[in-house]
């Protein structure tokens, strides 16, 4: 980002932890053991408010990969302006290179590989997306495990959008308790075999890494 982007990212990130200051209880763990330098964060999706949340966690601006928040012209256009990452189906062929292209910058890429919310404490279907961005790319992975209570999600089926038949609920925390357990970044090793192979060996263990997660945060009460 040059300088007026990331000064507007800046502001945009301290008027979410304005908010956060007066309407969130937010947990946070392991902020500490994110790495400097390029990398792929990686998470679950349990809200559409996920990235939100998220953002002033991290100790500097990242590239988010985004889907239905592309859906409206205005909202596009202020994605843009953030240089975030368009995964409308019109635009995921060059998701791969888009990401790898700010990690060779040294600009972490956001991603969460599910594409659509999931209950809490479930993970679905891995897209292979990060295993490619990661084979192209050779950054740390920074698993991250999202939990809130069920009580703090709200849902607006008004806001709901559909891109390609695919209905993308509107699930938002705007009040209560929000938590974000960051694990320690790693490398998976890439065996030999096809690329598919390769993919969903990656795949596997960010999974694996973020199942970790999420289990070490059950044992936390905060979120009953």
């Amino acid at each position: 980002m040059n300088t007026l982007k990331r000064t507007l990212y800046n502001s945009f990130v301290f008027s979410i932890k304005l908010y956060q200051r007066v309407f969130l209880d937010l947990r946070v763990w392991g902020r500490e053991s994110i790495p400097k330098g390029p990398k792929i964060y990686v998470t679950n999706h349990i809200t559409a408010t996920d990235p939100w949340w998220v953002l002033p966690v991290f100790t500097e601006p990242v590239h988010i990969v985004i889907g239905p928040g592309y859906q409206f012209r205005v909202g596009a256009k202020l994605l843009d302006s953030f240089e975030q990452i368009n995964c409308m189906p019109a635009h995921r062929k060059n998701v791969v290179c888009k990401a790898a292209e700010y990690l060779e910058k040294g600009e972490p890429v956001y991603m969460a590989p599910e594409g659509d919310m999931q209950e809490l404490f479930q993970l679905g279907r891995f897209y292979p997306g990060v295993a490619k961005i990661y084979r192209q790319a050779r950054v740390p992975i920074v698993p991250i495990a999202l939990v809130a209570p069920k009580r703090c999600m709200h849902e607006s089926p008004r806001l709901s959008t559909v891109v390609d038949g695919h209905v993308y609920r509107m699930l938002n925390v705007m009040r209560g308790t929000f938590g974000i357990n960051v694990g320690e970044a790693f490398m998976p090793d890439c065996p030999d075999g096809s690329d598919e192979e390769q993919n969903a060996h990656i795949t596997a263990l960010v999974k694996t890494r973020i199942e970790q997660l999420m289990d070490d945060v059950r044992r936390n009460k905060f979120w009953l």
